[in-house]
């Protein structure tokens, strides 16, 4: 047998071994034929395949490059090429590949297809249409183009659209990969819970390895309050994919909530937070910048009055410099309740950099400037609270103790009438409407003439 053949006879094998599934073996098979004739464009070709079955994009793409440069103006290996190019994020030359499909085939429907995804990820929704009309000129009913116009629509929050798309998809093809957790992210996003539910449980019976519907289940039952199966479902990632940090991380949460009801679901909450502390420091060792895992930390430091620990834990938080609104927000109670008014601050200051709208950041901004003594500035926080939120009782509340603190028992009262319009019957209130008047009544007594109080006779 001369080279030659020896090479013909890998690539068959290389062909046998990836229909079974061994996709490593097929690769190295490929890699040595290619070593004796690195000539032949389709075993490049084949190449890519396996790196894409692999999820070895970048290596496929760098396969794909080298079967161009033998056949510059072989459709699918340009379709192929685009379609890599969209998994690795670069939509530019992922669109640049399948116009160049286009102009040697005008016909070829997988151009227009799979060019629905590059405008969607870029934000271009109408150009993501328009191919999706293209294509449905010379291929009617393409699960494909179906699956990715539906990617658009929900994007936009387009939700019933994109669920009939996803329909659309099962009843041209029943089998397709992922459609059963599309059809899932919609009824969920429209807040038909049982319904997403039901198709991630469908989704899992033809893929009951797939790690991301496991974890986004998991979160949905997390939502509908079933903690237990939710818990369940994070096991069984971990036993798929032992530092998986998202499981971790959502057992860790699981763990937390139930330590802070003092064991309801039958453990002590000292044990409870045990576990909780366990698996967020799991996190932290497979991933140090996981986002939140250290705010968790430091909660869970707080409650059990390691003053020093959660305050680390919270710094550490910081650090990262996270772009979360929630996260931020309750860095800032979490640092305002450790006594740090400086580093509260900040992490208010930052939700507001993402969303100057957002009442409660302002609202506890206001807080921490009170607390510090800078009083005017808290009250002008706390009325742009109320500009967002004209309800907002706290702001209220808080502008009538700003206010008493300054003497100003007028406006005092009127905050003090406006937060009992809303909250008539709050204790804090009453508490507060009993200590304005006594400190108004001091403050006028004080400020009597001391020729007007009589002395005891003798």
């Amino acid at each position: 047998m001369t080279e030659w053949d020896d090479a013909e006879s890998r690539v068959e094998k290389a062909h046998e071994l990836y229909e079974r599934g061994r996709l490593e073996e097929a690769l190295h098979e490929l890699q040595a034929a290619i070593a004796i004739n690195p000539y032949n464009a389709s075993w490049y070709f084949n190449l890519g395949l396996t790196y894409d079955a692999l999820d070895r994009f970048d290596d496929a793409i760098a396969a794909y490059r080298l079967a161009l440069e033998m056949e510059p103006e072989d459709v699918e290996i340009l379709t192929a090429m685009g379609h890599d190019c969209n998994r690795a994020g670069n939509f530019d030359e992922a669109i640049g590949f399948f116009q160049r499909v286009e102009a040697i085939d005008p016909a070829y429907e997988p151009s227009y297809c799979n060019r629905i995804v590059s405008y969607a990820e870029k934000g271009d929704h109408e150009k993501a249409e328009e191919m999706f009309f293209l294509a449905r000129q010379y291929k009617e009913k393409c699960p494909i183009c179906y699956y990715n116009i539906g990617h658009s629509l929900f994007a936009r929050g387009l939700f019933d659209r994109a669920l009939w798309c996803w329909q659309q998809v099962l009843e041209i093809a029943p089998e397709h990969s992922q459609v059963h957790a599309r059809i899932a992210d919609a009824h969920w996003a429209k807040g038909q819970l049982s319904e997403a539910r039901t198709h991630f449980i469908e989704e899992l019976r033809s893929s009951p390895g797939d790690l991301d519907v496991l974890l986004d289940l998991g979160e949905l039952l997390i939502e509908m309050g079933q903690f237990d199966a939710a818990a369940e479902k994070f096991r069984q990632v971990l036993e798929l994919s032992p530092d998986e940090c998202t499981a971790h991380y959502h057992l860790g949460a699981l763990a937390m909530n139930e330590g802070a009801g003092e064991g309801e679901r039958g453990r002590g909450g000292e044990e409870a937070l045990d576990d909780a502390l366990e698996q967020f420091r799991r996190v932290l060792q497979i991933d140090r910048a996981y986002p939140v895992a250290h705010l968790k930390i430091a909660q869970i430091y707080r409650q059990r009055g390691d003053h020093s620990g959660s305050l680390f834990h919270a710094n550490c938080e910081l650090a990262q410099q996270t772009s979360d609104e929630q996260t931020l927000l309750e860095l800032g109670n979490l640092f305002m309740d450790l006594g740090q008014l400086l580093a509260a601050e900040t992490a208010y200051h930052r939700v507001l950099s993402l969303n100057s709208q957002n009442a409660a950041a302002r609202h506890n901004l206001g807080v921490t400037l009170l607390m510090a003594g800078r009083i005017d500035e808290g009250i002008e926080q706390a009325k742009l609270a109320l500009r967002i939120q004209p309800k907002y009782m706290l702001a209220m509340h808080n502008l009538a103790l700003a206010y008493m603190s300054k003497k100003d028992f007028t406006r005092a009262r009127f905050w003090l009438r406006e937060a009992f319009d809303i909250a008539p019957d709050d204790m804090q209130l009453h508490q507060l409407q009993i200590r304005l008047r006594f400190c108004a009544a001091w403050n006028f007594l004080k400020s009597l003439p001391r020729r007007l109080f009589r002395k005891r006779s003798r």
